[in-house]
């Protein structure tokens, strides 16, 4: 049976905070439809920052979580009894793009080297897209990238810089959506951007995505033949 959580709306104190939680993540809603986020371990308590705009439920693992409002923004730490403190970024819009669902699993930390030596799988600095999509009409197009941070260096994309490029035509998307802001070490990052009516050619010969980033002199460019369509 589902149950509600006790939501509190003021400060946490000194107990409640024993955790320092990770950088936020964002999820987003649309009123109509529920957000399902799944963990390894049942929370123990939730913290939601505007109660009146947003519902929480859980279910054994998994919190449930609908907007009551068509715009709203508000904070959400989620407890547990052993594991991470996790924060959110809870954002509803009528244009948004829903997270439906997510599931959040433990990553295993690899040892720096075994006894014979070897060294562990790290993640490699790259990026990559995962998905272009251009409907019939040529109305919409629809880009899914991939960003991946070494052991080195936080990537910070500079997401509402993004541009599509061919030639000397750009397009600006009018949605975007990523997993994280930044990308942390040895990490990655989906991010979705969906343009309307792009000023580019059908064979999208020649055309990239553009990513700034905010940390770097150096730009994300990746180029989209080839893509899925």
């Amino acid at each position: 049976m589902k149950s509600f959580f006790l939501l509190t709306l003021f400060s946490l104190n000194a107990s409640a905070a024993t955790q320092v939680p990770s950088a936020p993540f964002p999820i987003f809603l649309k009123s109509g439809y529920s957000t399902v986020l799944e963990f390894e371990e049942m929370p123990s308590r939730v913290v939601l920052g505007d109660g009146q705009a947003f519902q929480v439920e859980r279910l054994e693992r998994s919190i449930i979580i609908k907007t009551l409002t068509p715009y709203a923004s508000t904070n959400m730490f989620v407890y547990f009894r052993s594991g991470e403190t996790k924060l959110f970024v809870l954002t509803a819009s009528e244009d948004a793009q829903p997270t439906y669902y997510k599931k959040f699993e433990t990553q295993l930390k690899m040892p720096e080297s075994t006894s014979e030596g070897v060294q562990p799988k790290r993640f490699t600095r790259s990026s990559r897209v995962r998905l272009v999509q251009f409907d019939t009409k040529k109305d919409y197009l629809t880009i899914e990238a991939e960003i991946m941070a070494d052991a080195n260096e936080i990537i910070r994309p500079n997401w509402a810089l993004v541009r599509l490029k061919q030639g000397s035509k750009i397009t600006t998307p009018v949605k975007l959506w990523s997993e994280r802001k930044d990308i942390q070490k040895d990490s990655s990052v989906k991010s979705r951007f969906v343009f309307a009516k792009p000023n580019v050619t059908r064979s999208l010969e020649g055309a990239f995505l553009v990513i700034p980033l905010a940390n770097d002199t150096r730009t994300i460019s990746l180029p989209l033949k080839g893509g899925r369509s």
